[in-house]
């Protein structure tokens, strides 16, 4: 197949870089435009235009989205070759969507390993609040309910394709699958090397950042040990929390401080604010427990900010080339700290040698060479469909 690809997108999010699945798709189809195929989109807000407030709602979408989504799929599926569509949100086999092209269920985080962490934080951290009888059947019927539809997906795709190699061991074993991570485009990368202050100037400055949503996933119960033990030793230090997707008093609240205490709250941003508020940010922490990739990861590597993350699938891909020195256990939020305190203690030239090693991983990571990286494995895999209309 030697014309361009046809390519149609599926994420149940609205169209939203800031949010991280949605952001996956819309780079991969910036680049896939570049380089001359088609590409169109069908996303939660193309299935359900008028925005709602509650919770509730917001999930009885999600529960809908997928029979949106095939209703879109089988009014056109003859004008695609490729369906390349977030694992649960097509849930039928290409017979039901009328589809003869390649269907793709890509993985934005494996929904065993969600349901996993669940099931183990529950045990973790007991004092979870469980809110009233009918919410908590509502949202575990819908958890179960999405997680059914994420396995016959999986079972009714071409193609699964991955963020990390890790996923590969949870998927059936004669799945077809890829394993294509995420990067960072080349205007990111040189806002990015671009806002790094010297390494003098970052020493200086003592601060410790972290970039994502507020959550026990991502580890907001591991920052207060983090931040004390930090503090015992540098007394000084400096907190910045980008992007909690979440308002700040309920972040102190979690932490048992103040905004008097060092620790500044920012809870959106626009991406593009991002470098300009990374700039003097000394190290980057990154206490999350399950992830597909963690492009916040990427993109404070993409700042030279040396990051240290739990040893989990994502970050583990991303940092394997440091991992004696950015990597720790996961949950081991005392050897975080004493990571964080190591680099925030060391010499300038030490520090930069770590921050241009940070750089260069950032560097292995381009959205250009992976989206044509996938386009060309899609392209094989066409190939090997044994009927095409």
């Amino acid at each position: 197949m030697d014309k361009p690809l046809r390519i149609l997108a599926i994420v149940n999010l609205p169209w939203d870089p800031r949010l991280g699945a949605a952001r996956v798709f819309m780079e991969l189809t910036e680049q896939w435009k570049t380089a001359g195929h088609y590409v169109e989109h069908f996303c939660l807000t193309d299935a359900f235009t008028k925005p709602v407030k509650s919770r509730w709602l917001s999930t009885l979408r999600q529960l809908l989205f997928p029979a949106r989504a095939a209703g879109f799929v089988r009014r056109n599926a003859a004008r695609f070759d490729v369906v390349d569509a977030a694992i649960g949100t097509l849930p039928f086999s290409k017979e039901d969507l009328r589809f003869d092209g390649l269907l793709v269920a890509r993985s934005v985080g494996f929904y065993r390993s969600f349901e996993r962490f669940i099931r183990v934080g529950r045990k973790r951290w007991p004092d979870q609040p469980r809110g009233k009888f009918l919410g908590h059947f509502f949202y575990r019927s819908s958890r179960w309910w999405q997680a059914r539809n994420s396995e016959i997906s999986v079972r009714h795709c071409d193609l699964v394709n991955l963020p990390n190699d890790d996923e590969l061991e949870l998927l059936p074993k004669a799945k077809s699958a890829i394993v294509e991570p995420y990067g960072l485009s080349e205007g990111d990368r040189t806002a990015f090397a671009s806002a790094a202050s010297s390494a003098e100037t970052r020493l200086a400055r003592k601060e410790i950042c972290f970039v994502g949503m507020w959550s026990l996933r991502k580890g907001s119960r591991d920052w207060p040990q983090i931040i004390e033990r930090i503090r015992k030793i540098i007394p000084d230090a400096q907190f910045m929390l980008l992007g909690t997707m979440t308002n700040e008093q309920a972040v102190f609240k979690d932490l048992r401080l103040s905004a008097e205490d060092g620790v500044r709250c920012v809870s959106t941003y626009d991406p593009e604010q991002l470098p300009s508020l990374l700039t003097s940010c000394t190290v980057g922490l990154f206490p999350s427990y399950i992830e597909g990739f963690g492009l916040a990861v990427l993109e404070q590597l993409a700042c030279g900010i040396p990051t240290v993350a739990y040893d989990v699938p994502g970050p583990r891909q991303i940092l394997q080339q440091c991992r004696a020195s950015l990597l720790v256990n996961e949950g081991d939020a005392a050897a975080m700290a004493n990571r964080a305190v190591d680099i925030l203690k060391m010499s300038v030239g030490d520090y930069g040698a770590l921050s241009a090693q940070c750089l260069s991983i950032a560097d292995q990571f381009r959205w250009k060479q992976i989206a044509t990286d996938t386009a060309r494995e899609y392209v094989e895999a066409l190939r090997e469909l044994p009927h095409r209309r």
